[in-house]
């Protein structure tokens, strides 16, 4: 690193240190150096938890979670919950909680999330693997890969007008993010990182490999291949790269592959679920996971809350009745799909609604309308060619014209047309999808999830979804009679 970079580097290391992350670089030196003093006790850990409220109340309801809780046990204390859950993992909570509080309101939230999702995954998977070493402690490897990007991290949680610059030039094709950020910044984000490592005093061995990732020892070889692992996998678990990273994994490890790949599959549900005890959820959905899960199984016991509305019957029978008052009237057809769409995001309490239409060639379909969709990624990932396998089930239900509910239990005929690719640009495996008629000809479609909640679709809630789909039909028929 060349002398002229070092100033931006210690100017953003102040930065995020003095003015953005005070409190983190504080708990993070305090807790790792109770952690690295052989004499200290779990009381002293205690005792740094308990000088932050919320970190306490956090870290409970933490081990008070499915994820950790042992049967019969509630800890209502935190030396309690060191003690019948060990040192280290209550450390490593107390790392990750402080994390992901100090980044969770992050500007550049797609970089951000993308980037914590991996860390948090290759944290989890990594301290499987260590465990399958053999490793005196698993917990300390979990700490060091979660914090291996930390510059990555920071930067993009306070970047401001620098990030929405590297962001416009990691976009330009070809271009290499470390060639972008110096291009940028002057220094790369892992030169960032190294910088934080050295200003929070975290381990000897955490500088060292964020200096050098080829360090030969096999916890940094562990390190690795797991960061490389939850990188690969989001290109979906049956990928080449990821079946190569898995068989380096097993004979780093010295274990059987099959038994390892189960191991890993576990791994990956453990961290979605984690993240959202963290109150990570975003973070949870952006970890991929094998084919076979299906994320709401992870998080059915996150509590609906103002951002996902519960079912309201009454609302659901007052839009009925407007919309059958449509029939009486001259309507528009954008005021019936807002309608329709509203009532099955508000009225049946679905996380997200959507409408696409039929091209006008009829060889594809986009969505027109949408509701729930915070992100937007459905809205914009619902672009299908009908002409292709990959949208088979869209076909399908166009094709036999009813409504469809597709989860795991779905019948073979019908799961067998849900194609990986779809369920990439969903997010989901559970769905309703229903055709809309006008004329005896199929004009499009609309499909609902709860993704983003996790909570389960249930047979009311479909049995409403068919109620109004089929009115949309009925209205948009009549005002296609009037039209002539």
């Amino acid at each position: 690193m060349s002398n002229n970079k070092k100033p931006g580097i210690q100017a953003w290391v102040r930065r995020i240190t003095d003015s953005e992350m005070p409190i983190f670089g504080r708990t993070v030196q305090e807790v790792v150096s109770v952690s690295q003093d052989d004499d200290s006790s779990a009381a002293q850990l205690g005792q740094a938890v308990l000088k932050d409220a919320a970190m306490t109340t956090q870290v409970l309801k933490l081990a008070n979670s499915a994820s950790y809780k042992p049967a019969g046990q509630r800890f209502s204390t935190i030396s309690r919950a060191i003690m019948m859950l060990g040192f280290d993992t209550v450390r490593s909570m107390c790392l990750t909680v402080t994390l992901i509080d100090s980044l969770v309101q992050g500007v550049h939230r797609e970089h951000l999330v993308k980037e914590m999702a991996r860390s948090l995954h290759a944290a989890t998977q990594a301290q499987v693997v260590a465990s399958e070493m053999g490793d005196p402690s698993p917990e300390e490897v979990f700490i060091a890969t979660l914090l291996y990007h930390i510059g990555d991290l920071a930067f993009w949680c306070f970047c401001g007008d620098e990030g929405d610059a590297l962001d416009e030039a990691l976009r330009v094709p070809g271009r290499s993010p470390e060639k972008a950020q110096r291009e940028i910044l002057g220094f790369t984000l892992r030169e960032l990182g190294s910088a934080l490592a050295r200003e929070w005093a975290l381990s000897e061995w955490l500088q060292a490999i964020i200096r050098n990732p080829d360090l030969p020892d096999r916890r940094s070889r562990c390190l690795i291949l797991s960061r490389q692992l939850a990188e690969a996998t989001e290109q979906g678990w049956g990928g080449k790269k990821v079946a190569a990273l898995i068989r380096s994994l097993a004979d780093l490890a010295g274990c059987d592959e099959a038994q390892l790949i189960e191991k890993l599959h576990q791994g990956a549900k453990f961290a979605v679920q984690n993240s959202a005890s963290y109150g990570a959820a975003l973070v949870g959905r952006a970890i991929p996971l094998p084919a076979d899960v299906e994320i709401g199984e992870l998080v059915n016991d996150v509590a609906a809350s103002p951002d996902f509305p519960l079912p309201d019957p009454a609302l659901q029978l007052k839009i009925l009745r407007e919309l059958t008052g449509l029939t009486r009237q001259q309507a528009d057809f954008n005021m019936v799909m807002e309608m329709i769409l509203e009532g099955i995001h508000r009225g049946i309490g679905m996380d997200r609604a959507l409408f696409a239409l039929m091209t006008p060639d009829r060889k594809g379909l986009r969505a027109k309308y949408v509701l729930g969709d915070q992100d937007g990624l459905l809205f914009k990932g619902f672009r299908f060619d009908l002409q292709k396998r990959d949208s088979g089930i869209l076909s399908y239900c166009m094709s036999r014209e009813e409504s469809l509910w597709l989860d795991r239990n779905s019948p073979k005929e019908i799961a067998n047309q849900l194609s990986d690719h779809l369920v990439e640009r969903l997010g989901t495996r559970s769905f309703y999808l229903a055709p809309i008629v006008v004329k005896s000809k199929v004009i499009g479609v609309f499909y609902t999830d709860r993704l983003p909640s996790g909570r389960k679709l249930d047979a009311d809630a479909f049995d409403s979804f068919t109620h109004f789909t089929q009115q949309a039909n009925l209205v948009l028929n009549h005002l296609a009679s009037q039209l002539g």
